[in-house]
This record gives structure tokens, sequence and C-alpha cells, in this order.
């Protein structure tokens, strides 16, 4: 028999009644823990992450702000922008779910180390290594082994985007232990959200007993990402980034423009990390500099007229749009040539201030002595960086020294600054690849904002010229040697161009472009004129050069000059650098702690990767001693040997295998930094002689 109608809207009623009042108690339950929750997390991010904490206890929620209990009673929220919550009913099951998809099926990065060259006529320590390296990588890989395919108990990183409420953090970390986490959420509320849903101090305090480290990337925005992952690379060893589960949790356009970059720009953790033939070289360097009783710079200046013109001028093709107005205004501007430019400029009869070198090879140094007569030097000033060849120093007019961060030479000699100067010696920031990167530091660093970049072009039109026509490039590197030299081929990238477009890039053109925008970032600088129709330049204002007006203020250049070299730069008061400070006794201890390690033996890829951490660990906790010098001798070449042994042990299905070629390659390394200690023992004050016949 049916029911009556009012019999069924009583039922349906009752039914309704009861799930509010379920809801209601849900509720309340969750209302009870999240708020506990949120306390206790606040707790441990005040513990382990002050920065953070302070974050939460200024952040203003939005007024509409809310968290939503599930069925299943847990939270869910709707962020800002968006109509719909990020969860299901059932969050945990949902996100359980997707831990088991992207697990079982993960995007893992992969760097191939098999590519450095298998014959190598260069006989420096680090190339027949490298070489020797790559030979091994070559006959692993053809060995035809299965690749990993799922990831394991344990794995050398995390990078994960979206953090949303944080229900796939404890989930995953059931499955899998990282050494290195990355957490990147561009929405600083869905973080702020998750203190109430996500016990994140058991995830701390579970993370910090295993000895990993778990960074937070929040707020961050693709301009800056990574610019935030490779200071944590810095910090760490790229080692924490080459072998990498990549891992997205929650959609969002954001989010994606975030991992685009991220794929865009993962070549950057791979090279570059210097090794030690550059260390050595730069250390004896910078004890000849001060052998030749070179000016060091130690201040900035107040004393000079900061709105000066300065024309930084590189070699690039668009150099020649400019040659006019250069031409009438180069005597009302502080003119400091980049590189090769000195003989562009000198063929286009433009004298100059400043010389920038930032050169070690004695190949530059020979080259730089035949593009121009050495009167062009005689009457110019030199501003080198500290690794510079020294006897280029002899030269010119004057020469001063820019400390190189990061250099074996520059920590060195920050201890005698303090020992002599009391003080350190300012690193100018951002002064690497190349040398108009030097030349715009050197500038913004001494005060001056009135910049004018000329040639600075970071790559070439793809139907255009590679270089200024005045310059000592031969116009293709298949023409005869006697129409000039050769150049760096530009192909492999593309960057925005100044007025629409794209101009062709390649590795080195890319990586001191971003040098160039992080540096005007850093000073905050928006006056800096980027002239031509090159790479246009995140904060500088591209102009052509038809457009600019000339310089009608007289500014008394000369005494501007002359005020640079006398009141920013001081002479060492010593002769020489003492054995005590160069620590032979401390590299040996160094080198014999890591083979120590490194001898121990291994029997699971953990094992093998925890003892490359500790070592990795024991070297950097050199840099800020008395002995940082040491450390970087030894770190270029232990991330070009860790990067590639850590990714060894995580590349192949069969672990054992894995472990056998990590035996080999680990041999190798320890061999490696044997030859160093012995080589630096009786090369530490050699200079570089690449180059030399």
């Amino acid at each position: 028999m049916n029911k009556d109608p009012l019999s069924q809207q009583l039922e349906s009623l009752s039914e309704k009644l009861s799930e509010t009042t379920a809801h209601q108690a849900r509720e309340a339950e969750f209302a009870k823990e999240a708020n506990e929750r949120f306390s206790k997390n606040l707790q441990s991010f005040e513990k382990y992450y002050p920065d953070i904490a302070r974050a939460i206890t200024n952040h203003s929620v939005r007024e509409d702000f809310c968290l939503h209990v599930t069925t299943s009673g847990h939270g869910n929220f709707v962020p800002q922008g968006s109509s719909a919550p990020i969860y299901s009913q059932s969050p945990i099951e949902q996100t359980a779910e997707q831990v088991e998809r992207q697990l079982s099926k993960p995007v893992m990065s992969l760097t191939d180390y098999t590519g450095y060259g298998q014959n190598q006529e260069d006989e420096r320590l680090h190339v027949r290594y490298m070489t020797e390296l790559t030979n091994l990588m070559i006959d692993i890989r053809d060995q035809g082994q299965a690749p990993l395919s799922k990831i394991p108990e344990h794995f050398p990183s995390a990078v994960i985007f979206g953090i949303g409420l944080g229900y796939h953090i404890p989930l995953l970390l059931e499955r899998t232990q990282f050494d290195y986490i990355f957490l990147i959420e561009p929405d600083f509320e869905q973080f702020f959200a998750s203190l109430f849903c996500t016990d994140w101090y058991k995830v701390i305090a579970d993370i910090d007993e295993q000895g990993g480290c778990l960074f937070f990337h929040l707020g961050v925005d693709h301009s800056l990402f990574i610019q935030d992952i490779e200071k944590v690379a810095e910090d760490v060893g790229a080692f924490a980034l080459v072998r990498s589960f990549c891992y997205q949790h929650t959609p969002g356009a954001q989010l994606n423009t975030l991992i685009q970059q991220w794929a865009k720009d993962y070549f950057r953790f791979q090279f570059g990390h210097g090794f030690y033939n550059d260390a050595v070289t730069g250390l004896a360097h910078s004890i000849h500099h001060v052998r030749n009783k070179a000016a060091w710079l130690t201040r900035s200046t107040s004393n000079v007229n900061k709105d000066t013109p300065v024309f930084i001028i590189g070699n690039g093709p668009s150099l020649d749009e400019a040659e006019a107005f250069i031409k009438r205004n180069h005597k009302k501007a502080i003119v400091i040539a980049a590189g090769t430019s000195i003989a562009t400029l000198h063929n286009k009869g433009i004298p100059v201030d400043f010389h920038a070198l930032v050169e070690r090879p004695y190949s530059n140094y020979k080259i730089f002595g035949d593009i121009v007569p050495p009167e062009v030097y005689q009457n110019t000033n030199l501003i080198g960086l500290s690794t510079l060849y020294p006897d280029t120093n002899h030269r010119y007019k004057w020469a001063g020294i820019t400390a190189k961060g990061a250099e074996a030479g520059t920590s060195m000699m920050d201890l005698l600054a303090l020992r002599y100067m009391s003080q350190t010696l300012p690193k100018i920031p951002y002064s690497n690849p190349v040398v108009a990167n030097t030349a715009l530091s050197f500038a913004l660093y001494l005060g001056f904002r009135n910049v004018y970049l000329f040639g600075v072009d970071n790559g070439k039109d793809p139907r255009g010229a590679h270089h200024s026509k005045d310059s000592i490039y031969r116009a293709r590197n298949e023409d005869d040697e006697s129409q000039g030299f050769g150049h760096l081929e530009i192909k492999g990238h593309t960057l925005p161009a100044n007025f629409g477009g794209l101009v062709v890039s390649n590795d080195l053109f890319m990586i001191a472009h971003a040098q160039l925008e992080k540096l005007l970032r850093y000073y905050d600088v928006d006056t800096c004129l980027n002239v031509g129709s090159g790479a246009k330049i995140a904060k500088a204002l591209p102009v052509k050069a038809e457009d600019l007006l000339d310089i009608e203020q007289e500014f008394d250049i000369h005494a501007t000059v002359e005020a640079i070299k006398s009141e920013c730069f001081d002479v060492f008061p010593l002769d020489d650098v003492s054995d005590e400070v160069i620590a032979l006794d401390g590299l040996k201890e160094l080198v014999d702690h890591i083979c120590s390690i490194a001898s121990e033996p291994v029997h699971t890829r953990q094992e093998a990767a925890d003892q490359l951490r500790r070592q990795a660990r024991y070297v950097f906790a050199y840099r800020d001693s008395k002995w940082g010098h040491l450390f970087h001798v030894l770190k270029g070449s232990l991330l070009y040997y860790h990067c590639p042994l850590i990714t060894l042990l995580y590349t192949y299905e069969d672990e054992a295998f894995c472990l056998e070629q990590y035996q080999r390659l680990n041999q190798l390394w320890m061999s490696y930094i044997k030859e160093i200690y012995a080589h630096f023992c009786e090369h530490y004050t050699e200079k570089c002689d690449l180059g030399r016949e």
C-alpha cells in the first residue's frame, strides 16, 4: 500500500532533519579539531619556519573565507575566484586515488649525463674526469636495463605543485620518503586554510626526524619562482633537484604557468656549478692580484653625481643602430665597454672610460692583447672580476678588481679583508656569466641609475647578424680565419624582442638575460634604457636609438671617474698570502673525510643516497668557516659528480644493478678528489694556462 503524500513529506522532512543534525554535529566536531590543529601547526611553524609563522599571524582572510565540512567530516574550500570547491564530499578518498595514480605513473625529472664529450683534448683535471664519467654513463646506458617505472619507497626529491588543503602530503609520505620536498602554492590563502585541515606539525616533525628537508614556496609568481628554487639549490646543492618526482595536486592557471616555468628553466640546475680547475685558478689569480698591488673594490661612493649617464656597451648587432647617438654623446657619459666591444668601439672611433673583463684563461688575455693597439689600454681603466687573468692588470692606466661571489678566491680574500680592513669585500650581485652583467652590476652598485644599455642583446634577429659589423668576429664561423674570430653559436632558445617578435638566443645568453633581470629587480631600478632591437629586459625601458634625445647637461666625467677610483678601491697592505690562509692541511682533512664516508659499504639505494647527502652536508658546512675557500675548491666538482650519482641510483628498475654501477662511479669520484688534493698542493698559485702554446 502506497504511503499518502503527507506521510511521504513527513518522512522526507525527518530525513532532512536527521541530515542537518548530523551535519551540525560534524561541523561542531570539525571546528573543535580544526582550531586545535591550527594552534599546533602555528607552534610548529614558529619553531621551524618563523617567517611563515609571521605571515600566518599577519594574514587577513577575505570576508567570505569559509571552510565547508563534507559528509566525510573533512574540510573543503572554495578558492578565491573559483565557483567550485577543491574536493568532492570525500576529500581523503579522492586524494588517495590521486596519490596512487601519480605514484604508479609518475612524472620524474631526468638528466642525460652522456653528452659531456668522450674524446676531449683538454687535459685539465676536471675535463679529464668528466670525460671518464661520460664514458662510464654511456656504458651503463648501453646495457639496456629497464627504466624505473614507479616511485619506490625512497626517492631523492619531490616537487609538489599545489598545496590545496594539504591532504595529499601525509598520504604521499606514508608511501615514499623523500630527502628534499618542495611545496609550491601561489595562493597563500589555500595554504592558510590547510592549517585547519592537515597536521603540518606531524609532517614537519617526521621529516625533521628523518633528516629530510622541506621547503615551502608560498604566494610565488612565475617571475620569481625559479629564482626562489635557485636560492635553495645554492644553499643545499643542485643534487636536491636533479631527480625529482613532479606532482600536481590542484588545477589552476597560476600553477600551470609555474609548471611551464619549471620545465623551461630546469636546465639551469644541471650545469654551471663551477668546477675544480676554475676554483684553483680563481684562487691563484686572487693571490696574484694581491702580489700585483691591484686595487680592490671595498665600498660605494656618495661623493659623485649619481645622475651621471652611464653607457654600458656590449657587442650585439643593435650597437650599430646607436652608433651615431653614442658618437654625439659619449663625452657626456661614463662609457663602460664590455669585453670585445672595446675593439668595436675603437673601430668606430669611440674612446672608453672603463673596460670590463671577467675571463680566467690565458687565451683570453692573449686575444685581448691582439685586438687593439697597446695605447688604447694605456688610456683606459680596467674593471675586472677577481677571477681575471692577473697579467691583464699591467696593460691599463689603472686596474680595479671586484670580488666575484661564490668563488674560492673571494672567500680567501674576505678572510684577509677581515684581518687587514675589518670588513668583508662587496660582491657586486648577478655579475656573471657575461661581461655586460659585470658592467651593469658595477654601475648599479656604485649608485648610478641613469644607465643606457647598448648592444646588450642576449640574442639576435633570426635572419640578422650575431655581433656588431665592426666587431672582431667573422660573419660566419665557416669563413676564413683571417676574417676574424669564431663566435659562440646563437641557437636553441628564443626570447621576446624589445619591440615585439622574438630574438634567437642560446644557453649562455639565456642565463645572462635572467641575471640582468634579477639585477634590476635587486636594485629596484626602472630607469635603465634598453636601446635597440635585442631581447626585452624586464624593468628596463625599451627605446629605439632614433628616439633617444641628446644629453644636454654637462657632466664632469673625468672627475667622476677619478673619484670612483680613489674613493671606492683600496690596495691590500700585504705582499703575499700566507700558507696558513691557504690551509693545505685543512684540504687534506676535508678530502680524507669525504673518502671515509664514500668508502662505507651500502646495501640499498637509500643507504647510498644517504652516503651522498652526508658527504655534501660535510662539504657545505665549510662554506662560512675560515676555510670557506676549500668549500669552493670542492663544491663544483662534488655537484658535477653527485648529480649523476643520485640520478643513477634511481634510473633503473633493478636496484642491485643501480648499486653495482653506483660503486663504479663512486670509485671514480674518490679518485677525482684525491687527485684534486695532490694537484692543489702543487698548483694553487699557478695562473690559468688554458690556450698557452
